[in-house]
């Protein structure tokens, strides 16, 4: 579909712009003071004017403005539509053309301003389709039409299959003079039927285009339609402006970033209706906490911005947040219902945090980062160390995305063994990367792109698909593999669907979901999901998917999650079989999750087995399983495979 370029490089409307520019018209937007706000592409190949160079004014457009130089409110009988008769155009492609200029008066719901609208042939009918071709007006000045009404109630632009619509010509076309009369008016006939179904989708799309250019001259007020606020263009040229007199006047100045926790989710458990009336709420508040000493825009979806000015501390900023948190915290009654939700704040301050407003904005959403990396709501001011970790973030995610498009990421499988003889029971699918020398191995390199949802979803998606590729090829193989473990990061239960997406691509690879485990840690507790985690892990385990509670016992809630969540196994965290051998109180808790899990009848594993010495202590305490280098580092797929195709088992 094409755009629209308007000469103030705004976008061009997209469906009146399609209709506009493959009619055989020629067609442009003037504003009261003769700028033109819009021209089709035919009128700019036409006239060879390019509009992104600069202000064009509709005279512009013509080889010499001579008598016509006027607009026609200033004629002498100005009307809704009127004709300028015999103006000679300039035409990029050959010598000037001369045709008639009609105008079409836009109301002020429609944007104000005029449709000047022509063809290079004088007498193609245009908007006149109940005339004949005799009866078309030529000669003298500009004119009112009043017979010319405009289409009202027109909602959509047709178009007419059935009708071949001429093509733009540099000039009008000569009849042979020994040509019969009937084929003349054959031709008439048809030219006529062409003009009336340009007519009809001009007057429709001419209307379109009014209501666009309406509602972006709206748009130019600097409001948001929603909520009143100053919208982000508003919002930037007061602070911008407040910046250049607190830099005079030597005062600080104060910039809250607020944004909106999980409106999209909002939006989808109760609808827009209670996600717009949520952005009403914050903005009514936020309205309230800088009434005297600031100012307030909504400057994204679900993102706001307030300026505090006045020598703004710290400890102000803060008493802002704080009152705006307050304000939020009762929930919103609709009704019946009650919607609770939270914010996210980042703060920045003038001069210390940045001299220019993109570097305290910058400043500022790093803070707001810092909240959301922590489990979100809350408020945070920034600080030098966060401009630090955002260094790192940047870093980090471009290395993730440049393995995403070069396909540089797979998995390596890491064996389960039952302790008691050496057999493989089951294996861990870890990260890995290929080519990547310059990084560490492991997902460990990369801690904090398992805190951004797109990335994690994709990288755990590339796994994912590499690992039922690998089941699959084993199978086919005959090597019957064991279930296979995946780790799933917190933040991709974000959405509530990730057991719908997990279970098709088992699916689409013809997999038992029995072959698979997911391996999660109690920190999924933090990320204020506990509805979507319960809902998926409850949907995987009854399609036979097993679930096992990875670093157990390093957090506060393993026992709680444990009786909500249904949990086929633990492992015991890595850090206490490292000092099982050297403290005797690590072998007291290990001892005592491996008596726990016979108790509740969950499997238990021991991770990061290294040591003759570790796995004897283990042996004889009684631990199940154990996984770790002292019996296999992490393999590829081929590796995995020897390990199946053999004894499947490690001598002990």
């Amino acid at each position: 579909m094409a755009h629209m370029r308007g000469v103030t490089g705004e976008t061009r409307p997209d469906r009146a712009g399609h209709v506009l520019d493959w009619l055989p018209l020629l067609v442009c937007h003037v504003e009261a003071d003769g700028r033109i706000s819009y021209l089709n592409r035919s009128w700019e190949r036409f006239s060879g004017i390019d509009t992104r160079c600069g202000a064009v004014v509709w005279t512009d457009l013509l080889e010499t403005s001579g008598p016509v130089s006027c607009l026609p409110e200033h004629c002498v009988a100005p009307a809704e539509c009127c004709v300028h008769d015999n103006v000679t155009l300039r035409h990029s492609g050959g010598a000037p053309v001369r045709t008639n200029l009609h105008w079409q008066k836009m109301g002020d719901t429609e944007g104000g301003g005029w449709i000047l609208f022509c063809h290079p042939e004088p007498d193609f009918p245009l908007l006149l389709p109940r005339l004949s071709r005799s009866e078309v007006p030529v000669g003298g000045p500009a004119r009112a039409l009043p017979g010319v009404q405009i289409d009202t109630g027109l909602d959509t632009l047709p178009t007419r299959p059935d009708v071949t619509m001429p093509l733009v010509s540099p000039g009008p076309s000569a009849e042979p003079a020994d040509e019969p009369c009937e084929e003349r008016e054959k031709e008439h006939a048809s030219s006529l039927l062409a003009a009336r179904s340009a007519s009809y989708t001009a007057r429709r799309a001419f209307r379109t285009l009014g209501r666009e250019l309406a509602a972006r001259a709206v748009g130019r007020d600097g409001k948001d339609e929603l909520t009143g606020l100053c919208d982000r263009a508003g919002f930037d040229l007061r602070f911008e402006q407040a910046l250049a007199l607190a830099a005079a006047e030597g005062q600080t100045l104060g910039f809250l970033l607020v944004d909106i926790d999980y409106l999209g989710d909002l939006n989808d458990v109760y609808g827009r209706d209670v996600g717009d009336q949520v952005l009403k709420l914050v903005a009514d508040r936020l309205s309230l906490v800088t009434a005297h000493e600031g100012d307030a825009a909504r400057t994204g979806d679900d993102e706001f911005s307030a300026l505090l000015t006045g020598d703004v501390s710290a400890s102000t900023l803060a008493g802002h947040a704080q009152a705006l948190l307050s304000f939020i915290d009762l929930p919103l009654r609709l009704g019946n219902r009650q919607v609770r939700f939270g914010l996210s704040i980042g703060a920045a301050l003038y001069p210390q945090d940045g001299e220019g407003f993109s570097q305290l904005r910058q400043a500022a959403l790093l803070a707001l980062h810092d909240v959301k990396a922590h489990g979100r709501g809350g408020f945070r001011l920034y600080h030098v160390g966060m401009a630090q970790r955002g260094n790192g973030v940047t870093a980090q995610t471009n290395s993730v995305r440049q393995m995403l498009d070069q396909d540089q990421i797979y998995p390596a499988y890491q064996a389960k063994v039952r302790l008691s003889d050496g057999h493989i029971t089951g294996a861990e699918a870890l990260m890995r990367w290929h080519g990547r020398s310059d990084l560490s191995s492991g997902p460990d390199a990369f801690p904090e792109i398992f805190r951004n949802y797109d990335l994690a979803s994709r990288v755990s998606a590339r796994v994912q698909e590499c690992v039922f590729e690998d089941i699959a090829l084993w199978r086919s193989a005959g090597l019957m593999p064991p279930p296979i473990s995946i780790n799933v990061a917190p933040v991709e239960f974000m959405q509530d669907d990730y057991a719908e997406k997990l279970l098709a691509r088992l699916d689409s690879h013809g997999l038992s979901a029995r072959l698979i485990e997911l391996e999660l840690t109690e920190h999924v507790l933090y990320q204020n999901s506990e509805h979507y985690i319960h809902r998926a892990l409850a949907l995987l385990r009854r399609a036979g998917v097993r679930i096992t509670l990875d670093d157990f016992g390093t957090g506060y809630s393993s026992l709680g999650f444990l009786r909500d969540f249904p949990v086929s196994s633990i492992k015991i965290d890595r850090s206490f079989i490292r000092k099982i051998c050297s403290e005797s109180s690590m072998e007291v808790i290990v001892e005592a999750i491996i008596r726990f899990g016979e108790a509740v009848s969950v499997d238990v594993v021991a991770e990061g087995i290294e040591t003759e010495a570790q796995l004897a202590l283990l042996r004889r305490i009684g631990c199940p399983t154990g996984q770790g280098f002292l019996f296999s580092s992490p393999v590829a797929s081929t590796g995995f495979a020897h390990l199946l195709a053999g004894s499947r088992r490690f001598d002990l």
